[in-house]
């Protein structure tokens, strides 16, 4: 009996046991990044690329799109039609399925559909799809339109986006030529030899760089241009986008890498040249030249030391977060994300949608942020991602999605995603201005013009603040705190993101208060009498500031600053600098004139992390950029981890509902050489924005507004001219009146200016009342060559002087610019540097307009 009784006992706790064991490891299962069913690796890319055919080669790699783009702010690349309006194209499947190919011709804002095509001649092997496209004789020449590949494919239906432009007869755009100069000079640049044709191209000055081969560009030496003593083994066939086209100017951007040998390894590195070349008979001229140098970082080779992570040549000012103590940090290098963890003495590559096993021109695809939210003491890391999803679950959409990577499960999980229907680029523009996480789990970013508040928890969007790109807003160095106001300057609004709440600051009775910014997390703003605001010669108020006051995030006053009898209109953050612009009023106290600038030194020191991210001198890489950290590395210890992604059912999507009346709140967009995009409610800090950038502006049309160079050798509005001759009563009336005047009797249309004028309206006013074809454009503290894209378009420009008198711009050659003087009614020519310097001299006063539809 006792023995039976041991037995069962025994039996019993055998029993308990494998239970035990067997719960443990089902327990264990579900806790760790190894369950298939829980968690899995990122899917691979499965969407096809479209490139057009060229004589040098296929060029614009179109990546598709599964979701609702909207086509008016979509630019991607554009692609010259010859003149029978025919052209190639070659589809890289991959090796997947796709068939119902077709394509659709629509207006270059997406409204109009011209063509809907179901393309069925074309040739079909196992990776490849290679055909033609006819158009239809149903487009103008030199207009841009929209073209639209569609197909069917295993991931559904995908749409592939670019320009493309109807050259009518000959070869007006010289694509090829200018292609073959292009890769010529790229190719060239790795053999000092061959690269001594290319030299005269160079305009190497003091403005180049010569001390960081991470960018590189026209202006830099001969030996930074050929890579100084780099040994670099071999580089990968360039992936050649056209982004721009015209009948002057064409710009180009290459992508390619580069193997680079140092000591035993060799490390490889993304390579990015964009040009700006004009086309002549005679020659091609180099007019823009840039080139970026960018590390891709190796977990896997000798970049982590003692105490430090080499990151190569590479930009300095990386995304780069650490937790409150140091103990761990996430950085961004080359679109990828990757955290340390010193306690666990561990690195893991977090996300990015190329890697060892996932590394084609799908996935290297840069159209993408990845921004760093919060990092903690255990290591986990919330971060974001915005832009095209070039693989996953978000393959071929654009939108934000926010992920938390748990360190203790190694899993990277979901928590939202914002799809949108804008570009790109354009949402990658908002995401970089703003994209906070607080500390109660909501979620901040700026969609078109607003910032919301998401909920992560319950999956909720809402804006809180609307319209605020169109006014006067800021945002402090950390996003933790927005300041805004609006149009009547009598207060500014405050919102802490972290805590939610929100504040007020009012100006006094009688004074207007302006925003100037923040320096670090300190806000900047003035005061203004009510008396001391006058106009200037555009009609815009001037608002000058007797005072100055600096507060910091508890609104304790910092600084106050108000110099006697002077007037602040401007502020410039450099670090801790602070730039003050100054005014003094004239004699008779109408207006104000400028004075020497000032400055304020932040004696505050800034405290420094616990990790930094240093730039040092290295021999022939001369500047190379590394994380050093706070405590030491064991390197031969050291973990490296890739994380699954976490599997869940449904989705996580949150839906958010813009609007904004394009015609009443219209944005100027600024696409530089690089491809980048700034937002502007502004045209003129437009303009400004894209001449520094040797770029365009578009409208929210998709239609040019500006465009950097591309003009004729000379042009003049004769209609003018004639008009300006048989002008009568020229002398007897106001000069602005009679600018006015033949402008819109230019337009065909007759108002009585004069009387206009005398009633209290402004210049802009008139022009937008008049002319209800077209944008006005007030385009004050442009330059003059700013200027000429329009006379080259047969639209005069209106010059207001500081003396209440105008002039119209009416022409130019190489020289010279063609100006109409109101006050006798003459037409001359007047010198280039001389017109530019009497224009500057009067604060390049300019209005103007241009055509819409």
């Amino acid at each position: 009996m006792r023995d039976n009784l041991v037995k069962i006992t025994i039996i019993k706790t055998i029993y308990a046991i494998v239970i035990f064991v067997i719960a443990v490891f089902v327990l264990s299962k579900l806790s760790n990044g190894d369950n298939a069913d829980m968690t899995a690796r990122m899917q691979p890319a499965t969407l096809p690329v479209v490139t057009l055919v060229t004589d040098e080669g296929d060029v614009d790699p179109l990546h598709g799109y599964l979701s609702d783009v909207d086509v008016n702010y979509m630019r991607g690349t554009v692609f010259p039609v010859e003149g029978d309006r025919s052209f190639s194209f070659k589809i890289n499947t991959f090796g997947s399925k796709v068939w119902d190919i077709g394509f659709e011709l629509r207006s270059i804002d997406g409204s109009r559909l011209i063509e809907n095509t179901q393309l069925t001649d074309y040739s079909e092997d196992s990776d490849y799809i290679t055909g033609n496209i006819q158009l239809k004789d149903l487009i103008t020449a030199d207009t841009e339109y929209m073209l639209v590949f569609v197909m069917e494919t295993e991931s559904g239906t995908a749409r592939y986006y670019t320009r493309v432009v109807w050259q009518e007869s000959g070869s007006k755009y010289n694509l090829d030529e200018c292609l073959s100069f292009v890769l010529g000079f790229s190719e060239a640049t790795f053999s000092k030899t061959e690269a001594k044709e290319y030299s005269k191209y160079l305009e190497s000055n003091s403005e180049g760089d010569n001390t960081s081969f991470n960018k590189v560009n026209i202006h830099s030496s001969f030996s930074q241009v050929t890579w100084g003593d780099l040994n670099i083994t071999k580089h990968t066939t360039p992936e050649v986008y056209i982004t721009d086209l015209h009948s002057q100017t064409a710009c180009i951007e290459l992508q390619y890498r580069v193997a680079l040998k140092d000591g035993n390894y060799t490390r490889a590195y993304n390579i990015v040249e964009d040009y700006r070349v004009r086309y002549t008979s005679d020659r091609i001229y180099l007019l823009n030249f840039e080139r970026t140098m960018n590390f891709i970082f190796d977990y896997n080779s000798y970049s982590v030391g003692k105490n430090t992570i080499a990151l190569g040549i590479e930009d300095p000012d990386i995304e780069f977060m650490e937790s409150a103590s140091g103990t761990a940090f996430a950085f961004v290098s080359e679109n990828r994300l990757y955290a340390f963890n010193n306690s666990e003495n561990r690195l893991v590559y977090i996300f990015g949608f190329y890697d060892g096993d996932n590394d084609d021109i799908r996935t290297r695809w840069n159209k993408n942020l990845i921004k760093i939210l919060n990092v903690d003491e255990a290591g986990n890391v919330k971060f974001a991602v915005a832009g095209y999803m070039n693989r996953g679950i978000h393959e071929g959409e654009v939108g934000i999605a926010v992920y938390d990577y748990n360190s203790s499960l190694n899993a990277v999980e979901e928590q939202i995603f914002v799809n949108s229907s804008s570009s790109p680029e354009i949402l990658m523009s908002y995401f970089d201005r703003l994209a906070y996480s607080s500390n109660n789990e909501m979620f901040y970013c700026m969609l078109d013009q607003n910032v919301y508040e998401i909920d992560l928890i319950e999956k909720t969007g809402k804006s809180v603040v609307d319209d605020i790109g169109t006014g006067q807003y800021k945002i402090s160095e950390s996003q933790n705190v927005i300041a805004w106001q609006k149009d009547d300057l009598k207060s500014l609004q405050l919102m802490n993101l972290n805590t939610r709440a929100t504040s007020e600051i009012t100006a006094d009775d009688g004074d207007f208060i302006v925003l100037l910014g923040f320096m670090g997390e300190d806000l900047i703003y003035g005061l203004v009498h009510e008396q001391d605001v006058l106009n200037d010669q555009m009609g815009n108020p001037i608002y000058a500031m007797h005072c100055l006051k600096i507060e910091d995030s508890d609104g304790n006053l910092l600084e106050r600053y108000a110099p006697e009898g002077i007037y602040i209109t401007g502020v410039t953050v450099n670090g801790n600098q602070l730039k003050i612009t100054r005014v003094v009023k004239n004699e008779d106290g109408t207006g104000y004139v400028s004075t020497y600038d000032d400055q304020i030194m932040n004696t505050l020191e800034v405290e420094s992390g616990n990790n930094t991210v240093d730039v040092a001198s290295v021999d022939v890489f001369e500047k190379i950029v590394q994380i050093t950290t706070k405590s030491e590395i064991k390197s031969k210890q050291l973990r490296v981890l890739t994380p699954n992604q976490t599997l869940f059912e449904g989705d996580r999507d949150v839906d958010i509902k813009i609007e904004r009346d394009i015609d009443k709140n219209p944005l100027y967009y600024v696409y530089g050489l690089d491809g980048d995009v700034r937002i502007y409610a502004s045209p003129a800090k437009a303009v400004l924005d894209a001449n520094d950038a040797s770029g365009v502006v578009t409208s929210d049309h998709n239609e040019y507004i500006w465009i950097k160079g591309n003009l004729l050798r000379s042009n003049q509005i004769m209609a003018i001219t004639r008009m300006a001759e048989n002008y009568e009563n020229m002398t007897s009336q106001n000069p602005v009146a009679v600018c006015l005047d033949l402008v819109l009797q230019f337009r065909g249309t007759n108002r009585d200016v004069e009387g206009l004028l005398a009633n209290g309206m402004g210049v802009e006013q008139i022009l937008e009342n008049s002319l209800t074809d077209a944008r006005v454009l007030d385009l004050d503290g442009c330059p003059l060559s700013t200027m000429l894209y329009y006379v080259n378009q047969d639209i005069p420009v209106i010059c207001l002087l500081n003396n209440g008198d105008a002039m119209l711009v009416i022409g130019f050659n190489e020289l010279n610019t063609v100006l109409m003087d109101p006050m006798n009614g003459a037409v001359y020519k007047y010198g280039m540097n001389d017109s530019a310097q009497l224009f500057e001299n009067n604060g390049n006063h300019f209005i103007t307009y241009i055509t819409e539809g």
